[in-house]
């Protein structure tokens, strides 16, 4: 009896404490409105916090993580961030609400229970966390990205006559796609809050011509010789100058060939001398003379290879090494040979001189039918035009008795070239390649102006009048045949004088 009455005793003094404990903690809690012992949201301890001061706890603690860095490293370089920068942030949801919660909903007892749980082990409410995932693919797809290497084609060159072909590298191409999604999976899921150190996806990239596509280059597509057997020194040097300049040029398909390009500076620093050229109308000596010779006998041979050409200009003036409408001048920056790889693998120019003949050679891969195919190149006068009266031109330096012809007169055309194919010696089509106007040019004589001192004849002499006379005849008819080779007298019907900085037109 008296253990039965102890029992009840102790149930009524718990249910007392129950409701007395439990409606002054709820009062409590209904007044202060803070957060009870124990609470965390993510690894911030919000216990005893109203609900502006857990917010800014948070903040605070998320702000730091913001200050963490992000390194992506690609090889051995690297590029660092924080993710404050990628829009590292959070949502609270409302764990707040919820901490705020605990103990204060339920019976007394649910409320007592939850109350000494927290209390006792604690609890933690997680945060979302997110990045700005665009971020995130703009530095890998820009900063990261800068390091990516770029592939390298096969190549080939001749060396000593024969073909010397070289290996393909491969390239290294960050992999975008892969990595964000790495950083992201990293930084919200598996992230121990610390700096991150992370190396990008990486893939190989293989280059558009590999050696076994560049080996196909083992053909002469095309060759053109020309001479120079009666230029001078400086002329002659030039030629092999610029033949050294584009000798062992690879072109990939659809690439366009550009002689300045090559060619360019006509200075004497690149391998240049004094030769002649034409300027206004005139013959001058100009460092680089005889660079079209290069460029005329180069595109010759892409003629013979049959590639696109893409800009050609005739000279101004007939030359003498090529026919007519087969040359290509070269003059500053408005007169260049530009032709484009229209095959589907690399081509090789090869260029050298040799005994005052300079050649050149396109190697490439052939695919025409050489057997029961030929092509020809025919050149059609449309109009010839005589040279213009002589120009004479006084010199008050020499004597009277002195005469030279310092440029000869040009026949002015009009020419097209046609481009003939032949199966098996029957013709199939003619192609008109290219239109050329040649302009007349007179004969320029400079005679001397400067009197000569009389002297007393002799006694019995008196045929040496005649004899002068005869002999300043011969003089003169001597004098009359000194030549300079057509070679050097090229220059531009259509000159502008904005060209005169360009310089001149070489021949």
């Amino acid at each position: 009896m008296k253990r039965r009455m102890t029992y009840y005793y102790t149930v009524i003094v718990l249910s007392i404490s129950f409701v007395l404990f439990g409606k002054a903690f709820y009062a409590y809690a209904a007044e202060n409105k803070t957060i009870t012992k124990g609470v965390f949201i993510d690894e911030v301890d919000v216990s005893g916090m109203t609900t502006e001061e857990a917010e800014e706890a948070v903040d605070e603690f998320v702000n730091e993580l913001r200050k963490k860095e992000l390194i992506i490293r690609v090889d051995e370089n690297s590029v660092t961030t924080t993710l404050g920068d990628l829009g590292y942030s959070y949502k609270l949801n409302n764990v707040i609400e919820q901490a705020l919660e605990l103990g204060t909903t339920g019976n007394l007892i649910k409320r007592y229970k939850d109350l000494k749980d927290v209390a006792y082990e604690g609890i933690t409410y997680p945060l979302e966390f997110y990045l700005d995932e665009y971020s995130v693919r703009e530095l890998v797809s820009t900063k990261v990205s800068e390091f990516n290497k770029e592939p390298v084609n096969a190549t080939v060159s001749i060396n000593k006559g024969k073909l010397v072909y070289t290996d393909h590298i491969l390239g290294k191409k960050v992999d975008v796609e892969a990595t964000v999604l790495n950083i992201v999976d990293i930084i919200t899921n598996s992230w121990d809050r610390d700096n991150i150190v992370l190396d990008a996806y990486m893939e190989d990239v293989v280059p558009i011509y590999t050696r076994d596509v560049v080996e196909l280059c083992n053909t002469i597509l095309g060759s053109f010789t020309t001479e120079y057997a009666d230029s001078a020194e400086g002329r002659a040097a030039n030629l092999a100058n610029g033949a050294r300049l584009i000798n062992n040029t690879v072109l990939y398909p659809g690439e366009i060939f550009s002689g300045y390009e090559h060619l360019a500076p006509f200075t004497a620093k690149n391998g240049y001398f004094v030769a002649g050229a034409y300027s206004k109308g005139k013959v001058i000596d100009s460092v680089g003379g005889g660079a079209c010779q290069v460029t005329t006998t180069l595109y010759n041979a892409a003629l013979e290879a049959e590639l696109e050409i893409v800009q050609r200009h005739e000279h101004s003036m007939t030359i003498s090494y090529v026919n007519l409408s087969r040359d290509a001048a070269i003059a500053g920056t408005y007169k260049d040979l530009k032709f484009k790889n229209n095959t589907d693998v690399p081509i090789l120019i090869q260029a050298y001189t040799k005994g005052r003949k300079i050649t050149f050679n396109i190697w490439g891969h052939e695919t025409r039918d050489t057997e029961n195919r030929r092509i020809e190149y025919v050149t059609r006068i449309l109009s010839e035009t005589a040279p213009p009266p002589d120009v004479v031109e006084e010199d008050p330096t020499k004597p009277v008795t002195y005469k030279k012809v310092t440029q000869s007169a040009h026949t002015g055309y009009k020419t097209e070239l046609y481009k003939v194919v032949y199966e098996n010696d029957i013709e199939v089509s003619r192609t008109l390649v290219n239109k050329s106007y040649y302009a007349p040019a007179p004969r320029y004589i400079t005679v001397g102006t400067k009197k000569v001192d009389e002297t007393p004849e002799p006694e019995g002499a008196d045929n040496a009048d005649d004899d002068v006379d005869e002999q300043d005849n011969k003089s003169d008819a001597t004098q009359d045949d000194t030549d300079v080779s057509d070679e050097q007298y090229e220059d531009d019907i259509y000159w502008d004088p904005e060209w005169d900085e360009e310089g001149p037109e070489d021949e």
